[in-house]
Formats: structure tokens, sequence, C-alpha cells
């Protein structure tokens, strides 16, 4: 609403308190309103809800420039340390999620970009040195090195960690 009276002028616009009620029935309420009157310059149409809601590309470009520091990360993090959540809430978390990513699946460009994006800022290059031949293969990321050797990303960084081999021949190094 601030930036339509920024850009509209306060004199079009005023204040009216439509009605009084409960605040258990407020969302319905203001659902009612947003119906009945189809306001101008609301451009949620659902109460209580961003749904419809889209960033200007302006405002996308802004969000991918935006670079969080470690200070910040660590800040996000304390504020969820100690939380413990119900394997009820887990469960419910993770059907949601598989609900949203069968019903919106990403395109293969995005599944690229993703992938490109995630090495970029987050790979780990790895070595995998086969103990019997002596042999060093290079992968530029865990996740490459484990579906080489047919096993899950958090194996090979277990394996870096613990100083184990992998499927008793690969000794697994960070580049």
């Amino acid at each position: 609403m601030y930036f339509a009276l920024l850009k509209y002028g306060y004199e079009n616009f005023n204040l009216e308190i439509l009605e009084y009620c409960k605040a258990d029935e407020l969302i319905v309420r203001e659902q009612h309103y947003l119906d009945l009157l189809i306001p101008e310059y609301n451009i949620l149409t659902q109460a209580y809800s961003l749904l419809g809601f889209k960033h200007s590309p302006e405002n996308i470009a802004k969000f991918k420039l935006k670079k969080i520091s470690q200070e910040h990360k660590d800040i996000l993090s304390l504020t969820h340390l100690g939380k413990v959540v119900s394997q009820e809430t887990k469960d419910k978390l993770s059907l949601a999620t598989t609900n949203y990513k069968k019903n919106n699946p990403l395109s293969s460009e995005a599944l690229a970009n993703i992938k490109a994006k995630t090495t970029e800022r987050e790979g780990v290059p790895v070595s995998l040195l086969n103990i019997q031949t002596n042999e060093v293969i290079s992968f530029p990321t865990l996740t490459l090195a484990g579906e080489y050797l047919g096993v899950k990303r958090q194996a090979i960084r277990n394996a870096i960690n613990r100083g184990s081999l992998i499927k008793g021949l690969y000794r697994v190094s960070e580049s």
C-alpha cells in the first residue's frame, strides 16, 4: 500500500473501518471485502496470502545480486538451534515438498542452471585414488564422484572425513 500511496498520491486514498469483527473472523471478513469491492490498488486477491503475487523484474534482479554474509547466515542458523520438530511435522513437510515438486517440475534448463550455480558456489573438487592400480580420477564435485561410484554425495563426504575407503577400493580426498 505504501508504494501505491507514493505512486498515486495520498489524495487518492482514504482510510475507513468497514466492519468490526473478532480476531478469529478477520481473514474471512477481509476476503469478503476483497471479493465484494475488488480494490483497484490491492495486488493480492487472497486475504492473508501472497498467492498470485509476482515480484517485479527489477526486484528479481536485485535479489540475484544480493549476497548474504556468513555472519547473517550464522544468525539465521542460531534462531533454529535447539528447535525440535516432531515426526508428524517432518512427514507433513516431506509430503508437501514431494507434491509441490510433482506438480511443478523444473525444466531441464532450470535444472542445468541450478546445478551450474551450485557447483560454482559449493562445488568441492575431489580425487579418487584406486588403491590397486594407483589410478587417480578427479571430479569437480562430490556429487559427480558419487555418481561415478554409484553412491550418494554424503558417502563421499563421510569417506573424506573418516579417511575410509569407498567400496574397499577408492580413497577419496579433496583436490
